[in-house]
């Protein structure tokens, strides 16, 4: 590899989470200190932060085509999706509503997954709709669970391990004619692509996804919802009684200021990151690594990529490029023990392609010079461990079948 003059590590893990605008930290800085005050307290100061507040409310609003009395702030896209799932269902349930079922796809967050699911306690039932091989939802599969006492469906905007846009817009006519309810995470769209939640009923937002600080996220509550969620615990009146708490100024300032940037760059990030996730795929070719596209590319949000890469263990190539780029996998750890990913098991993958998928998101603030040592170092990572393989091969009995494909 020739001499780096790239600042390392190069971060390509921005699904996971971004790095901070400049914009969005100079927003915040005042509040921590010159400024501080709790934006509920009657003075001069807590004015003003509630004048911060309301200011970030309306930009966030701005960004997702929404009016800035239906957003809510949370602590982030997980408490806003358990909020927005177990709270209308309590609300349907104490408004005397018989409907049962509540429908998600096999790729939504865990989140979601586990929201959903502990509802079933409470007599619920959970329909888990398919995805196709291209990480998309099955809209014949999700037609056929539909019924009459379907109360809430779920359908994330765009998945946080392949980076799949999801066809709302197909399931929503059918979720509407029989009057039932929609959630969608948008956690990973809000922000990348131009998003309009006005159709839905609710939405979750995340901060950190876009380039805000962590933390703070956000609810979208449509004034015409049937249903309002029930808040999931109490204390003060704050945000509408539904999130009692003190706010955090400076994370909602910027939060807000994250989400004016967004706004106004959405068009110039798209062309940017997908311009260098494909420089990026061109130099993993050139450089003769054998990979496989898991999803469809016209499918993916830009600037995100997952590749199987063959015979290559992720996990341990992740934990050779630990000190240069930052990617992650298409598996979670788990109190120290690797689990398939459900997201990869809902596409239809084997466990062996999951130990080979990593997970790429090529950022606003990554540049071609990045990209290029990326794809170095990638390639020189792959073939140290391709050559390791073959030279020291794992012992195995005569009955055992080999792990690895080449």
């Amino acid at each position: 590899m020739s001499e780096n003059t790239t600042t390392l590590p190069v971060y390509l893990d921005g699904h996971a989470t971004s790095p901070l605008a400049p914009e969005a930290e100079a927003a915040m800085a005042p509040w921590w200190h010159r400024r501080a005050a709790n934006a509920h307290s009657p003075h001069r100061r807590g004015t003003e932060a509630a004048a911060a507040v309301e200011q970030a409310r309306v930009e966030v609003a701005n960004l997702v085509g929404a009016a800035p009395q239906e957003i809510v702030f949370t602590s982030g896209a997980t408490e806003s999706n358990n909020i927005a799932i177990l709270g209308i269902a309590d609300a349907a349930d104490r408004a005397g509503d018989g409907r049962r079922e509540i429908i998600i796809s096999a790729i939504e967050h865990k989140s979601v997954l586990s929201a959903a699911k502990s509802l079933e306690e409470r007599g619920f039932s959970v329909q888990v709709c398919p995805v196709g091989k291209d990480g998309r939802l099955d809209i014949l599969a999700f037609e056929r669970l539909l019924s009459d006492q379907t109360l809430l469906v779920s359908v994330m905007a765009a998945n946080n391990e392949v980076g799949t846009v999801q066809p709302i817009g197909a399931v929503l006519p059918m979720v509407r004619a029989l009057g039932a309810m929609i959630h969608v995470d948008a956690a990973q769209l809000a922000g990348k692509l131009a998003t309009d939640v006005a159709d839905y009923d609710s939405a979750s937002i995340s901060s950190h996804k876009m380039y805000g600080p962590m933390g703070v996220g956000a609810l979208f509550i449509s004034a015409a919802a049937q249903y309002r969620p029930r808040p999931l615990f109490h204390g003060g009146a704050q945000e509408a009684g539904l999130r009692p708490g003190t706010l955090p100024t400076p994370l909602i300032a910027g939060f807000g200021a994250a989400a004016k940037v967004a706004a106004s760059r959405l068009e110039q990030d798209s062309v940017h990151v997908r311009a260098l996730a494909d420089r990026l795929v061109a130099g993993l070719e050139v450089r003769q690594v054998r990979f496989r596209r898991n999803v469809p590319n016209e499918h993916q949000l830009p600037g995100s990529l997952s590749l199987g890469l063959f015979g290559v263990d992720a996990p341990s190539l992740i934990d050779a490029l630990a000190d240069t780029v930052c990617l992650s996998e298409g598996s979670a750890c788990t109190s120290g023990q690797i689990q398939a990913s459900h997201v990869l098991a809902a596409i239809g993958f084997s466990e062996v392609e999951m130990r080979e998928t990593i997970r790429i998101y090529c950022g606003r603030y990554n540049d071609v010079s990045q990209i290029d040592y990326a794809a170095t170092a990638i390639a020189d990572a792959v073939y140290r461990m391709t050559l390791a393989h073959w030279t020291n091969p794992p012992v195995r009995s005569a009955h055992e079948g080999c792990s690895h494909r080449f």
